[in-house]
């Protein structure tokens, strides 16, 4: 089966899946449940994905590892969250702008989630091919992917935490921990994380293309479904307080917090 032909079956697969995932999400009136899916979904077919290639077994089985551990760990976070059955902020806001339409919008905004499904495993049917025995660039790439883990699951878990403070006020800011240095440490490492890939893969076939993938993924994160739709609904929730907060702390990358005059915000 060539690669094109395993890409088909798991984009279609994919829709299949997301458009059940639609009708459930949609008599719960929660979208939030896509992204649950996502992560599941992408950790499940990266590992068909790599089972489907000719490998180093050794590899492929650390690979399958890495990926099972990722996928459990987000997608288990994202669906205790869905569980307390309050929808994500963003989905609220696309659900009120759409209005009478939301749910037929939302159908096809699950049908793009199954592509991007198929788009963040497809990775997988590369480095799944590096034949060549472990070595050095195998073991920084492992390195590279414990700091995105240990950091993602930390900055989530701060997150959390803080969110279930009593004492907490509606539009209250978190600034705890690694949210100091960075308005989405959980982004930044979940974007090291991927990192980790290219060099896991790098010596298999078309290794240099894994290159793509934190390219990909920031522009995902800067640009498309992440950091703009997030603070977006925060400085609605919060005003002036997040407006403060990011004039002093960095968007991205965890940074020294900025000193700032306050009759500049």
């Amino acid at each position: 089966m060539t690669a094109l032909e395993i890409l088909i079956i798991g984009q279609v697969t994919s829709s299949l899946l997301m458009a059940l995932a639609w009708l459930f999400s949609k008599r719960l009136k929660n979208a939030s449940y896509v992204d649950v899916l996502w992560a599941y979904g992408v950790g499940v077919m990266g590992i068909v994905f790599i089972c489907s290639v000719q490998g180093d077994l050794s590899r492929k089985k650390l690979i399958i590892g890495l990926l099972s551990l990722w996928s459990l760990r987000l997608g288990t976070h994202l669906y205790q969250r869905c569980r307390k059955g309050r929808e994500d902020s963003r989905y609220k806001y696309f659900r009120q702008s759409w209005g009478e339409r939301a749910d037929n919008l939302f159908f096809w905004f699950f049908q793009k989630q199954a592509f991007w499904v198929v788009l963040f495993a497809a990775p997988f049917l590369i480095v799944g091919k590096n034949s060549e025995p472990m070595g050095i660039l195998d073991f920084i790439g492992i390195s590279v992917w414990m700091v995105g883990f240990i950091g993602g699951g930390l900055a989530d878990r701060q997150l959390a935490n803080f969110k279930n403070e009593p004492k907490r006020k509606q539009g209250d800011v978190c600034t705890k921990g690694l949210w100091k240095w960075s308005r989405h440490p959980n982004y930044f490492f979940e974007w090291v994380l991927w990192c980790s890939y290219p060099f896991i893969g790098w010596q298999a076939p078309n290794g240099e293309w894994l290159l793509l993938l934190p390219i990909l993924l920031m522009i995902f994160l800067l640009k498309v479904t992440g950091i703009p739709h997030v603070e977006a609904r925060k400085l609605e929730d919060s005003g002036r307080q997040y407006r403060e907060y990011m004039a002093r702390t960095s968007a991205f990358i965890p940074w020294f917090p900025r000193k700032i005059k306050k009759k500049s915000i």
